[in-house]
């Protein structure tokens, strides 16, 4: 094994924590490198097409990770790339609630065989200043004052969003006659051109795509770039196999070079990890951190993933003739849950969704030879309604590690346990019932029910905290036993919240970065 030059700060991955931790450290005059397992994906046609990004999976990793399934546990293979999850992410961008941030009001009472709550060692407060921070680097647009469970802002949004489409107005116009207060989704999208870059064509291909024209506001077109600009280097196609640890630090970082199949090892001062909530847990785990006193053994335990489905309402119309985007509207009337119905406690919030890829309904389809063919046939009188359940904290849904496989580079295999609590499916049947009864208000003649079985919203597994005994890591996300070891990717959420979690994590990496930055020299002594 080789080893590398000595770096300030190594981060591992390239996503929302990863990219703003970088950014910070790097503006503080910190030499940093990047470890990102993906490579930088292509700006071409393949871009744009299903075949290529949703079927032959151009951007999978090289690695397998063991999930649960409807049908059982399988290996699956979940995609890489320079700018991790906010490649293929369908941009949505709203904050957690005040309310999220405090464990009583957050899950309900009715759930005791779970254990205690925990609530985050932080308040609304002490995030909002690095959410603004967040939506205005990262380029969020949005109308302030629109959401009717707002929470607090010191500023508004950088950008605003273009009218609904025909889609999201029919959603709209039948949720405000039924008494609710739709409002535009807050998007990270370039709608304005104020960058140097295209604007949104408003296409059809952004959820689950890279954009070819760089108008989403992915961190490979955003923060990466300016991280680079101040001299951060970004090493692609690298696989981490583990941290090196000793006497309470991490002295450096192993890899493998996927170009050249080289081994090296990394040196640096203090090591940010922030590889996603499922590959950070089993990278501490295969790093032996499990065994580091006094809560290594917590490691990969409390993963959340929402609970999450889709109701598609089939209508007697074409529902988007101009074949527009339209993933464009929310709805944040039972993200507290309701008074009179149960489940008790917050469901979730519920938005439009674009209509997928013919190809992709084929290929995902159970029965491709006949639900995959009438999906697909009556695709453009469709309008799909997400509805996104927060889920409760449970110590067995967790991540550990294949004790016999590893992968093709040595690297022991992750896998994940997880199952629903009766509460979780209740939040979400509840927005089911809400979402059914808004398409049928629309005027659609047929719904049906498709739960997500993804892990793209995954957090939970290095919680933070201001009890060793029951988080991973500090009010700082530093790790318990690990002097100069932190996480920041969506592990350190003790709590899901009912939103995805992308701008959530964007901006506790600033937060986290403007800390390291400041207090470096506590750090690394």
């Amino acid at each position: 094994m080789h080893t590398d030059c000595h770096w300030d700060c190594i981060v591992v991955g390239s996503g929302f924590g990863g990219s703003t931790v970088a950014l910070k450290l790097a503006s503080a005059g910190l030499n940093v490198l990047v470890l990102e397992r993906g490579k930088r994906v292509d700006r071409d046609a393949t871009a744009w097409d299903p075949r290529a990004i949703l079927v032959e999976r151009k951007y999978e990793s090289t690695s397998p990770v063991e999930v649960d399934e409807r049908s059982g546990r399988r290996r699956t293979h979940f995609d890489a790339a320079v700018g991790g999850n906010s490649i293929f992410y369908g941009a949505a961008s709203l904050r957690l609630r005040p309310e999220d941030f405090d464990a009583p009001s957050n899950v309900s009472s009715d759930t005791p065989e779970f254990g205690p709550r925990m609530s985050w060692p932080i308040e609304y407060g002490d995030m909002e200043p690095f959410y603004s921070e967040a939506e205005r680097e990262i380029g969020v647009a949005g109308v302030m004052g629109s959401d009717p469970y707002e929470p607090p802002r010191s500023h508004g949004f950088s950008e605003t969003p273009p009218p609904f489409g025909s889609s999201a107005r029919l959603i709209a116009n039948a949720a405000e006659r039924l008494g609710l207060k739709p409002f535009p989704l807050p998007l990270a999208m370039n709608f304005g051109a104020e960058f140097d870059r295209p604007r949104c064509e408003m296409c059809m291909t952004c959820d689950l795509f890279p954009c070819r024209i760089c108008a989403k506001n992915d961190m490979a077109v955003t923060l990466l770039p300016k991280a680079e600009a101040l001299g951060v280097t970004v090493r692609e196609r690298t696989i981490v196999k583990r941290l090196a640890v000793s006497n309470g630090k991490v002295r450096g970082v192993e890899c493998i070079d996927l170009n050249t199949g080289e081994e090296t090892t990394a040196y640096c001062d203090l090591c940010v990890v922030s590889g996603g909530a499922i590959a950070s847990a089993a990278l501490l785990l295969s790093s032996g951190l499990q065994h580091v006193e006094p809560n290594g053994e917590l490691i990969g335990r409390y993963l959340m993933r929402h609970c999450s489905g889709i109701v598609i309402g089939i209508f007697p119309f074409k529902t988007n003739p101009e074949h527009r985007f339209h993933k464009q509207l929310a709805i944040s009337d039972f993200y507290h849950g309701h008074p009179s119905k149960e489940p008790k406690g917050p469901w979730g919030l519920l938005q439009t969704l674009q209509t997928p890829p013919a190809e992709y309904i084929h290929h995902a389809s159970p029965y491709p030879s006949v639900i995959g063919h009438i999906g697909a046939w009556t695709l453009q009188y469709q309008c799909y309604l997400l509805c996104i359940a927060q889920d409760v904290p449970n110590s067995e849904n967790r991540v550990d590690l294949d004790p016999v496989h590893k992968d093709q580079h040595g690297v022991p295999i992750a896998r994940v346990f997880h199952k629903y609590a009766q509460r979780d499916l209740g939040a979400r049947k509840a927005l089911y019932r809400e979402a059914n009864r808004i398409l049928r208000q629309a005027g659609s003649l047929i719904r049906l029910r498709f739960p997500i079985h993804t892990y793209s919203h995954a957090v939970g597994t290095t919680r933070f905290g201001t009890n060793s005994e029951e988080a991973v890591l500090d009010p700082w996300c530093r790790f318990f036993g690990v002097s100069n070891l932190f996480v920041v990717d969506g592990g350190f959420m003790p709590t899901s919240g009912g939103v995805n979690p992308s701008l959530t994590i964007a901006a506790n990496g600033f937060r986290v970065g403007a800390h390291i930055a400041e207090h470096w020299s506590d750090y690394v002594r």
